[in-house]
């Protein structure tokens, strides 16, 4: 009896899985390939403000930029999407310093079924995720600017699931952190441009969501307002999408390295 109702909650995990990624299909387009959507990332009050580059190198290629303007050292991002899960597949964390040599990190490799391998530094790690698709809030939810585009229909509701950084007493390590549910409310008018509005929340969330804007042209993230924060120094969190700018790919290295005054690393 015990094993037949674990085959059953198995069938019926992977049938909500399934359900899940059928609501997604060829994408929209990428007319905004090489661009930098640059946010303001903050409370919600405006407080501990600091400026994020994003850039949409091509169709299954994100980095993103983490620099204080006027600073010697910077993160940087890099994370390659699969279009089979909607979901990353790999991430690449560095920390770049002036006159430094690049430092990766922490790496993570998604394997398209469900583990996902770890390293950060020494440390060699794996997990297996309850769900998909997959998001991390860690790095600023920017995946979903790609998998909302590939939604089929935008004024349904969804849901994905989080996995994470979990900060734990005796350390910190990678971790599901629950289900978030999308809630479609209607279309409003954010910044001059046509978004939109949706409810976000769930224990992926610690059930401390909000809401988030989404342009109805690209579909990249134009603002979102969660109550919980994603790290340390944020009562919550706050993204704003301050301007946009198209960049090649030779002058988004240019300006990676004239920020930091090194060469930086390209994948």
């Amino acid at each position: 009896m015990y094993r037949v109702f674990i085959l059953l909650c198995g069938l019926f995990f992977f049938n909500c899985a399934d359900a899940q990624l059928s609501k997604y299909g060829k994408p929209a387009g990428f007319e905004d390939v090489q661009t930098v959507y640059i946010y303001q990332k903050s409370n919600w009050d405006g407080t501990h403000a600091s400026k994020i580059y994003l850039y949409l190198e091509d169709s299954n290629h994100l980095q993103s930029f983490k620099w204080f303007e006027g600073e010697n050292e910077a993160t940087l991002v890099t994370a390659d999407f699969d279009w089979v899960t909607y979901s990353v597949k790999k991430f690449s964390n560095y920390h770049l310093e002036k006159e430094m040599e690049p430092q990766l990190k922490a790496s993570l490799i998604f394997d398209g079924n469900k583990k996902i391998n770890i390293e950060v530094g020494s440390m060699h790690d794996s997990m297996t995720l309850i769900g998909l698709p997959w998001q991390s809030y860690d790095f600023d939810f920017a995946g979903l600017g790609l998998s909302w585009r590939a939604l089929k229909n935008k004024k349904k509701d969804f849901y994905f699931h989080i996995a994470d950084v979990a900060r734990e007493p005796n350390g910190m390590r990678f971790a599901n952190k629950g289900r978030v549910d999308v809630v479609y409310k209607k279309e409003v008018a954010l910044n001059g441009k046509n978004c939109l509005l949706y409810d976000i929340n769930g224990s992926g969330l610690e059930n401390k969501g909000g809401q988030i804007w989404i342009n109805a042209n690209n579909f990249m993230i134009e603002q979102y307002k969660i109550e919980i924060p994603d790290e340390p120094g944020y009562d919550n969190g706050m993204l704003q999408l301050v301007e946009t700018k198209k960049m090649s790919k030779a002058e988004w290295e240019q300006f990676k390295n004239t920020a930091v005054g090194n060469p930086v690393p390209h994948e």
